[in-house]
């Protein structure tokens, strides 16, 4: 499931309830971010308009946050990703 999708959930003998999956902000920690200059070396979601674009170990990150690159693993090669595009990062 995609971070902030909702998903319904039924306890026993009780109604539905939907709740929010992995926004920001959550009780373990997880969820988006916006400083990425303190990401360098955690593993991470790149999402772009919704949709899942990789996960990948964050190589380096510009020290405004506004640019960042995820490592090249096997035969992907390093990919820079840009804040102002719309790219969102997901821990």
């Amino acid at each position: 499931m995609k971070p902030g999708a909702s998903a319904d959930t039924v306890p026993a003998g009780g109604s539905l309830t939907r709740t929010k999956k992995g926004t920001s902000g959550s009780q373990n920690g997880r969820g988006m971010r916006g400083d990425w200059a303190r990401l360098t070396g955690h593993t991470v979601e790149v999402w772009l308009l919704g949709e899942h674009v990789m996960t990948g170990v964050v190589d380096q990150a510009s020290e405004d946050d506004s640019v960042l690159w995820i490592a090249g693993a096997g035969i992907s090669t390093r990919r820079l990703f840009d804040k102002s595009t719309g790219y969102q990062v997901w821990v």
